[in-house]
């Protein structure tokens, strides 16, 4: 445990030193594994694409006691897509992963100035070239163009390595992380300050990323070693050389365990080189390249250590511990953020050096191990102790080796590495100026991109999303099919599916998905997608299966169960068929899914309770703009609603008249003429139903028949009448005739009678029997006649036949009120005595 904790012995300034940068270490590897877990949701997310379609519904019912009328209108149901949104940008991972590299540099540079001369000198010049390529006139600094800022940079930091290494190397290593670090920060401020460039942190990371990969690379060369040397120690651990034959002590696995053991891990790593360059296409299961990495990198830290000691080169804890955790920290963050930018040629390029030095560092130093420490193996002595203090020949000779195996290996893929590490370097630049909203740059890099690894994914799904910025559809299918090719995402799918149906090629687009979904049977973005496209078809089963399967995969839940509401409500003889499967209409607080519910309820007709009202309508949202869910929840509860709401009227009034919600004015005029006339506020409902009649010529008739049919609500017939006037329909004649009939004027209303008359059956019924062409026969037609033909003093003969209880009543006080006008005081006591009993009651004072 001792040694596990190895800086718990060291003095307290080297101890919190240390602990700190392992600290950002662990943090870097933290962010590291949470970048390669998200994949491409670091950058591509779902938007959502709503799309409003209109019902046809009846919001308001009611009756004379003969007729039912029905005030119709439109509902709007929401149907939503999962859209594939364009490659993001992200400016503060660029400056965090800037800050990270910052503090590696730090951690590098205050460690190699406890080198000895040489290894400074080579560690330093190093550096400073590394410096050289980061392009630093790209900052455009005014007064230090060409090459000045570099050489300014490499004075400041070389000079204070040299005072540390040359003057003062006692001071401890806080003094020097302090020195560098505040020198670090004052650079970074200066050159951010001073740069006219949008985003000068992107620039410096994109344009310094060859060094930054150049660097890495060698760090994972290094530590390729580890895995092995791990298990030479876990092979040799377990006797003391003074007690090897005491009682009780562990017998060491051996020689024949390590070779066992390095065999697989070894053969693993040959099957990924295989595989990588397609001389085998077998389905292996491989340890992935990465979690290699993670291995290495963490033994790393206590191989290094004792690689460090046994070499006795330089002391561990003021220069090799800090230098280590410098590089280990460089190299993580370069992989986090090739992974957190889903620059995938880069992760390729960092799989493959990966395996690459993994296998050839691993081949080489197994058989370092073999021809140094066989007989030591052999005696079961702790090999591990003088690891790297050979008898024979020196590790250096071995690393050799194994660079011209990497290279050789490097070399069997037709140097297709190199190729993706330009086409990651490419993209970068790509982003750069796509954040700076220069796309033609920005497509001309990404071009370079693909020269360089044409099946990248990152170029082409960039590329195609550019396309579809200029909408050129056709460009943009071609880039969403190339970035299939290699690494496919759903988003492909679906960005190739919307292609498809913004050029009018329908089938095209499901089966684009069809194919989406067979690679991806679990990604419930693509079912919703599918089962969007099936419901604008007859095939209502396929729509119903793929819109429920997404329920259950998709992360946002709540938008394939609103689908599903709205598909209800568009075939509502599905719903018919099990009325069940939308028994829960109020799971989400979704804006959609709140506005498909109470369509289905316009639809449906079944439910009789007062709708609950929308509860963005209770928070800030009310004050924004309206979205398209938010406007169908506002409207369709406008319509479904029959309280009075004055705070609904009041939000109506002032959304309607904010300039962004313009493109739904005046469907909330409607719905506030609605809301009006709920509340009893007759006038307002009117005029507001009149200016939209006189302001939309194409639906001007529907609104003239709402308006129609409350007036006949409020008994004012002759406007009713003339309302409808200005319709053509032979639905607005037939209430029409309604009208005219209610206001005594049979002679003008007979056209509107016969006209209605000669597409309907039951309205020609009623019109023979109003115009005596024949005798009443049913309840309903007597009741009828005997409630409008006043001018026929024998009508009552006809409602004292009438069985029907309900319509007898609603006749008989007809009846009763016609004889009370005219006086009659014997023949409306007579009616009131011959109403059904439950009925019965005494007559209105007349007025």
């Amino acid at each position: 445990m001792f040694s596990l904790f190895f800086w718990s012995a060291w003095s307290r300034v080297y101890r919190l030193a240390y602990v700190g940068s392992l600290g950002v270490f662990i943090i870097s590897l933290i962010l590291f594994a949470t970048a390669w877990y998200r994949g491409l949701a670091n950058v591509v997310r779902w938007d959502v694409l709503s799309e409003l379609n209109e019902l046809p519904v009846t919001f308001h019912t009611f009756s004379d006691g003969l007729l039912d009328y029905a005030v119709t209108g439109k509902a709007y149901a929401v149907s939503e897509q999962f859209v594939a949104g364009a490659m993001q940008v992200h400016p503060n991972v660029a400056i965090a992963f800037l800050l990270g590299i910052g503090i590696a540099f730090v951690l590098i540079m205050s460690a190699i100035t406890r080198f000895d001369r040489v290894r400074y000198l080579v560690s330093m010049a190093v550096l400073i070239l590394g410096l050289a390529f980061f392009r630093w006139e790209m900052l455009e600094i005014p007064g230090l163009g060409s090459n000045y800022v570099f050489l300014l940079l490499a004075f400041l930091f070389g000079s204070l390595s040299y005072y540390f290494h040359a003057f003062r190397s006692d001071y401890p290593i806080v003094i020097r992380l302090g020195a560098f670090g505040l020198l670090t920060l004052l650079t970074a401020f200066g050159l951010g300050t001073l740069s006219p460039v949008k985003f000068p942190a992107f620039i410096v990371v994109s344009y310094g990323m060859p060094v930054l990969l150049v660097f890495s690379t060698g760090f994972i060369f290094f530590i390729a070693a580890e895995i092995i040397a791990g298990l030479v120690w876990l092979t040799t651990i377990g006797r003391s050389e003074e007690a090897n034959t005491q009682p009780g002590s562990r017998r060491p696995l051996g020689i024949n365990n390590f070779l066992f053991i390095s065999g697989l891990y070894l053969l693993n790593l040959a099957l990924i080189w295989l595989k990588n360059t397609k001389s085998i296409d077998w389905d292996v299961l491989a340890i992935s390249p990465f979690l290699l990495y993670l291995i290495s990198v963490t033994i790393g830290i206590w191989g290094f250590r004792r690689l460090i000691q046994q070499q006795d080169a330089v002391s561990f804890r003021d220069s090799g511990a800090f230098l280590y955790a410098g590089l280990a920290l460089l190299t993580t963050l370069t992989m986090a953020y090739a992974f957190a930018t889903a620059n995938d040629p880069l992760v390729e390029m960092f799989e493959d050096v990966i395996v690459y030095t993994h296998l050839a560092m691993g081949l080489v130093f197994v058989a370092y191990v073999l021809i140094n420490f066989w007989p030591i193996y052999q005696q079961n002595r702790p090999v591990y102790r003088i690891l790297y203090k050979p008898k024979r020949l020196e590790l250096s000779l071995f690393r050799i080796v194994a660079v011209v195996v990497f290279l050789v290996l490097l070399a069997s893929g037709g140097l297709i590495t190199f190729r993706q590490s330009l086409a990651g370097y490419y993209n970068g630049l790509g982003d750069y100026y796509l954040l700076s909203n220069e796309s033609a740059s920005a497509n001309a890099f990404y071009q370079q991109a693909i020269e360089q690894e044409f099946q990248n994914h990152k170029s082409n799904y960039s590329l195609a999303t550019l396309a579809l910025a200029q909408n050129n559809q056709t460009a943009a299918a071609f880039y969403f099919q190339q970035a299939l090719l290699k690494q496919p995402q759903p988003h492909d799918y679906a960005g190739l599916s919307q292609t498809y149906l913004q050029t009018n090629l329908f089938f095209e687009a499901i089966k684009i998905l069809q194919r989406g979904i067979r690679a991806f049977p679990k990604n419930g973005e693509l079912q919703n997608n599918l089962g969007y496209l099936y419901s604008r078809t007859s095939v209502a089963d396929s729509a119903y299966y793929y819109l429920k399967s997404a329920t259950g995969f998709a992360d946002q839940s709540e938008i394939p169960e609103s689908n599903l509401l709205s598909f209800y409500a568009r075939h509502p003889n599905v719903l018919a068929a099990d009325s069940t499967l939308a028994k829960d209409v109020s799971k989400f607080t979704y804006e959609s899914y709140q506005a498909n519910a109470l369509a289905l309820r316009l639809a449906a007709q079944t439910d009789t309770a007062q709708p609950n009202r929308p509860e963005w309508l209770a928070g800030e949202a009310a004050k924004q703009g309206l979205s398209v869910g938010r406007f169908a929840s506002l409207y369709n509860y406008a319509l479904a609603n029959q309280r009075n709401d004055s705070t609904l009227t009041n939000t109506l009034q002032r959304l309607s008249a904010d300039p962004a919600n313009q493109d739904f004015t005046d469907d909330l005029l409607l719905a506030r003429a609605a809301a009006e006339y709920t509340r009893y506020n007759h006038p307002v409902a009117f005029n507001l139903i009149s200016q939209l009649a006189e302001g939309d010529q194409q639906n001007g008739d529907a609104y003239r028949s709402i308006a129609g049919l409350w007036l006949i609500e409020q008994g004012l017939y002759r406007r009713a009448a003339e309302t409808f006037g200005y319709n053509a329909d032979t639905t607005s004649m037939y209430y029409r005739a309604i009208a005219l009939t209610k206001a005594h004027d049979p002679v003008l209303a007979q056209s509107f009678w016969e006209t209605a008359a000669k597409t309907d059956p039951a309205v020609n019924a009623l019109k023979q029997v109003y115009y005596q062409e024949r005798k009443p026969q049913t309840d309903l037609e007597k009741a009828f006649y005997a409630t409008y033909r006043t001018d026929d003093p024998n009508r009552g003969a006809y409602w004292e036949t009438i069985q029907e209880p309900s319509l007898k009543t609603v006749a008989g006080v007809a009846l009763t009120n016609d004889f009370l006008d005219q006086l009659q005081w014997r023949n409306a006591q007579l009616v009131l005595a011959g109403l059904p009993i439950r009925c019965r009651l005494a007559p209105l004072p007349h007025r």
